[in-house]
């Protein structure tokens, strides 16, 4: 099995990891007291800033109940922290050399998966959800709490980015509202489960196929996410309007306006 593990220090296997697998392990991005003021600065945003949120930003598992909060979309635009945590110069440069071209920052988001939470996370690739030209685009996940196979770490298709979009179909899954269809053992053989500590990050190109189960333990399993486009990347407009028309839909199924 090839290891996947690197250190920010070895920027050469780092980018060869990348595009080998589509993926990389980047251990302890954050330090201790980085790792500190990331949660403090994710609970202060709870605190003040969701309540003000539309329901298209805000997630929940369960109505009405805070403690299922499971998502939050464009933080960048809502608060000033989460931007300029983004916008270091540290991650502008790794995404540059992961996808070989400058890049822009298109949204920071947080990820929960709520203790004893029901819900998996679909296995999907993020480029079908982003609608690009060329599909040139990373996420930078670091983990806020220790990830593991009961609470729900990601899963990597290794190789999968090297292939085109898949078929996408409805997943009735809330702010993942998009599966690929035709997802089968082939997907999951050899799969890489990213088992990561508090301030581990990993590193994905918008073809990798991956998901993720639901949580089984009575732990949170949170982490926040930068998204990078490449800078030459546009919006395809027809297809991104068919994407947004199924998660409307999807959304007014579930009472989401």
């Amino acid at each position: 099995m090839i290891c996947v593990h690197h250190s920010l220090n070895n920027a050469q296997a780092v980018e060869e990891s990348f595009n080998r697998d589509g993926f990389v392990h980047v251990e302890s991005c954050l330090s201790q007291e980085e790792l500190l003021m990331a949660q403090r600065q994710i609970e202060r945003y709870k605190r003040e800033i969701v309540p003000e949120l539309n329901s298209t930003e805000a997630f929940y598992e369960n109505d009405n109940q805070p403690e299922s909060l499971k998502q939050l979309q464009r933080m960048d635009q809502h608060d000033e922290w989460f931007s300029q945590f983004a916008l270091q110069t540290r991650w502008l440069e790794l995404a540059e050399q992961m996808l070989r071209q400058r890049v822009v920052l298109n949204g920071v988001e947080w990820f929960n998966k709520p203790k004893l939470s029901g819900k998996p996370t679909p296995p999907h690739q993020d480029g079908f959800y982003f609608c690009l030209k060329p599909d040139e685009a990373v996420t930078f996940w670091f983990a806020i709490d220790s990830v593991d196979e009961e609470n729900g770490c990601l899963r990597y298709a290794r190789g999968s980015h090297l292939g085109g979009i898949r078929p996408h179909g409805c997943s009735q899954i809330l702010g993942f509202s998009q599966t690929i269809l035709d997802f089968g053992d082939d997907d999951r053989t050899g799969a890489y489960a990213a088992l990561m500590k508090p301030g581990d990050m990993v590193a994905h190109h918008s073809r990798m196929i991956h998901w993720a189960g639901r949580n089984t333990s009575k732990r949170t399993r949170q982490s926040l996410a930068l998204v990078f486009f490449s800078e030459s990347a546009q919006r395809d407009k027809e297809a991104f309007g068919r994407y947004q028309d199924s998660v409307n839909q999807q959304h007014g199924e579930n009472g989401i306006r």
